[in-house]
C-alpha cells in the first residue's frame, strides 16, 4: 500500500492560450464552443509536477490544460520490482477507475486510477510488481514530494477531475524522470517519420521494407521476428485485395522509447475486417534508428475528448461550481501489489 506523510499540496492552473481567456474572463458563449482533442498527462519526477496537455497531430501545437503538483515514490529511480518504493518511468494507459468504496479514504483519497504497470516493453525488460495508481491522499496533506510506495498522489480535489480526462483504456499518462524529455521534436520526428513509412510498406505488401521496420529481438504471440516474417509472408499472400487505413495517429516519445497509437481499418478480401487499435512500441537501436520491439492491437479505437474554452482557462468542465462527477466503475477491485 502506498503511505505518505503530511503536507500542503498546491495546485497551480495555467492558462494555454491567450490570457484573456484566463479564469473568469471566458464569455459563456465561448465556454459553449467545443472542439475535440486527444489528452495525455506528463509526470515529472524530480520537479513534482504533473501537466495535462492537449496531444494533436503535431506535438509542436500542443496545449497546457492545467498543472498539478504531486507525490511520487520514496525512493528515488525508475521501478525495476515489486515492493522497491519507486515510480515506474515509462508511457502507460488508464484502467477503470476505483470508487470510494474501495479504497481506503485516509490513504488514497476519493479516487483511485490504476496504470498498466508492467507495461509491454516492462515485461521485456523483466519489471515485476502491480498496483500502480494516480490517487488522492485521503485526509492528510503531503509533506514531502517523495512518500508512496509507487504511486502518484494528487490532492483530492484534482483526482476526481481527472478522471473525465482520462478515461479507461484511453487515458496516456508519461511518466519521466525530466519531462522536458518527454516529446522532444527530433525524436517525434523521426518516430514519426518511421511509423508513416512503415504504414505504406504495410499497406502496399512491400514484405522486404516493411519487416525491415523490426528490431531483431521482436517477438508477437510466440513468434520472434523469422517466424513472424514468415506469418506475415502467408497473410499477405492470402488476399487478392488487402486495404490498410489507419487515423488519429499520435506519436509520444520517451527517453527509454516510442509509442504510435492509431485507429486501423483493415480488409482482407472482405472476408477479414477488423476495426480498432494499433500500438506500436519503437525504441532506438546502437545507430540511432528507431525500430519496433512491440506491436498490439485491441479493441479500444482512439477517441479524442471534447474541450471548451473553458478548459483551457485552468478550469475543468465538472468543477465549473465547484463539483466534480467523475465516471467510475465498481467492478475493478482494489487490491494493490508494489
Amino acid at each position: 500500500m502506498c503511505r505518505f506523510f503530511a503536507k500542503q499540496m498546491t495546485i497551480l492552473f495555467v492558462a494555454a492560450v491567450n490570457p484573456s481567456f484566463a479564469a473568469g474572463n471566458v464569455p459563456a458563449e465561448s465556454a459553449a464552443m467545443p472542439s475535440e482533442e486527444m489528452i495525455f498527462l506528463t509526470i515529472d519526477k524530480i520537479h513534482n509536477q504533473a501537466n495535462l496537455s492537449t496531444l494533436p497531430d503535431s506535438a509542436q501545437s500542443s496545449k497546457l490544460l492545467r498543472s498539478f503538483k504531486i507525490a511520487t515514490g520514496k525512493v528515488d529511480g525508475d521501478k525495476e520490482r515489486r515492493g522497491d518504493s519507486k515510480t515506474p518511468e515509462g508511457i502507460y494507459f488508464t484502467a477503470e477507475a476505483l470508487p470510494p468504496t474501495q479504497l481506503e479514504h485516509k490513504k488514497y483519497g476519493p479516487l483511485a486510477i490504476p496504470l498498466n504497470f508492467p507495461n509491454p516493453m516492462d515485461q521485456i525488460l523483466g519489471k515485476t510488481g502491480s498496483g500502480i495508481w494516480l490517487h488522492g491522499v485521503g485526509d492528510r496533506k503531503i509533506e514531502d514530494a517523495h512518500v508512496t510506495e509507487g504511486c502518484v498522489a494528487f490532492q483530492n480535489s484534482e483526482i476526481s477531475s481527472l478522471s473525465q480526462w482520462l478515461r479507461p483504456q484511453q487515458g496516456v499518462v508519461v511518466i519521466a524522470r525530466d519531462a522536458a524529455d518527454v516529446n522532444r521534436l527530433e525524436d517525434l520526428a523521426g518516430a514519426n517519420r518511421v511509423s508513416q513509412d512503415w504504414i505504406k510498406a504495410w499497406s502496399t505488401r512491400d514484405m522486404a521494407s516493411y519487416i525491415s521496420f523490426y528490431a531483431q529481438d521482436f517477438t508477437n504471440g510466440g513468434k520472434d521476428l523469422a517466424a513472424y516474417e514468415r506469418y506475415k509472408k502467408s497473410v499477405f499472400g492470402s488476399y487478392k485485395s488487402m486495404t490498410v487505413k489507419t487515423s488519429n495517429l499520435r506519436v509520444i516519445t520517451h527517453p527509454k522509447y516510442a509509442l504510435v497509437m492509431m485507429n486501423q481499418e483493415f480488409n482482407g478480401d472482405e472476408r477479414f475486417k477488423s476495426h480498432g487499435r494499433k500500438m506500436v512500441y519503437l525504441r532506438k537501436n546502437s545507430d540511432g534508428a528507431w525500430k519496433i520491439v512491440r506491436e498490439l492491437f485491441d479493441d479500444f479505437p482512439m477517441r479524442p475528448v471534447a474541450l471548451t474554452l473553458r478548459d483551457f482557462s485552468g478550469q475543468a468542465a465538472g468543477d465549473v461550481n465547484g463539483t466534480t462527477a467523475p465516471t467510475v466503475s465498481s467492478s475493478v477491485s482494489g487490491t494493490q501489489s508494489r
